[in-house]
């Protein structure tokens, strides 16, 4: 018997058409009756689309665009309504495949694993998971397929949660709306000693942070936010390298990154947790 999968993709000014798994989901969703999805949209204008009819899609419009938690959670609840075993996180930036699909339908779940992840490359290079017992970084140490004890952190999208962690974490949690929320949930996972499954699959995924010429300082300003209070009142351990960290980062990008907005915020982030703020 499949498992029942309900794949929950947040949208944000992308025609639900154009996304790269817009023909695999739908293809799954006629065929195969164990999968489901849930749609959050938050753009500032609603779409239509023929899926949005068919008995195994619930869409949601919400032009105040909360973010991702409050996306997920809304999915969690359509998770809890019909009953599904695995809810599958999905960027709009993410393409999936069939075989990724069919591997999570048939997969025989552990109560002793809280995740399912595949290996997600951007660029040629893998940029998830990653071991996170240290500090997160560009030379922190890349799972292979395997199961874990370790703590790792997987980014959100691709990542399978079955029903019994989702209901041990309760809700994803909205102190990080939108960025830092993958480090709080694999963080949760670890506290709640849970392994980490990775799969052998790999997805591609378009990750726009990567690159600081196309990053605008309102989003860098929401990531280093989220980024100081994950380790203010999370991994509290982290805190201090966090702290030292922000002030080689700064530097880094004085001489590498022509924003010179972004630079400066990083070393006002440094002052002010230097303040104790």
């Amino acid at each position: 018997m499949e498992n029942k999968l309900v794949i929950t993709i947040v949208l944000y000014q992308t025609e639900f058409s154009q996304t790269p798994s817009y023909d695999q989901i739908k293809k799954s969703i006629i065929e195969n009756e164990s999968v489901y999805l849930f749609i959050y949209d938050n753009s500032p204008e609603p779409q239509a689309n023929e899926l949005f009819q068919h008995a195994q899609v619930r869409y949601i419009h919400d032009a105040t665009n909360p973010g991702l938690a409050q996306a997920y959670n809304a999915g969690n609840q359509y998770f809890s309504q019909v009953q599904g075993d695995l809810l599958l996180l999905l960027d709009q930036d993410t393409l999936l495949d069939d075989r990724y699909l069919a591997t999570l339908l048939t997969l025989t779940l552990d109560e002793a694993i809280a995740a399912y992840v595949p290996l997600v490359f951007a660029q040629a290079r893998q940029i998830s998971p990653v071991f996170s017992e240290d500090y997160i970084g560009r030379h922190s140490e890349l799972p292979k397929a395997g199961i874990y004890s370790q703590q790792i952190m997987s980014i959100n999208s691709g990542t399978a949660l079955p029903k019994t962690i989702l209901k041990s974490i309760g809700s994803f949690n909205q102190d990080f709306p939108l960025d830092f929320l993958d480090h709080w949930l694999f963080w949760e996972i670890y506290q709640l000693n849970k392994k980490i499954c990775v799969l052998d699959h790999h997805l591609d995924h378009e990750l726009s942070v990567l690159n600081y010429e196309t990053l605008s300082s309102q989003r860098y300003e929401s990531i280093i936010r989220a980024e100081s209070l994950f380790y203010q009142k999370y991994d509290q351990n982290k805190f201090y390298i966090h702290r030292r960290h922000l002030l080689l980062r700064s530097v880094k990008q004085f001489f590498l990154v022509k924003n010179r907005n972004i630079w400066r915020r990083t070393f006002l982030e440094y002052r002010l947790l230097m303040k104790g703020k």
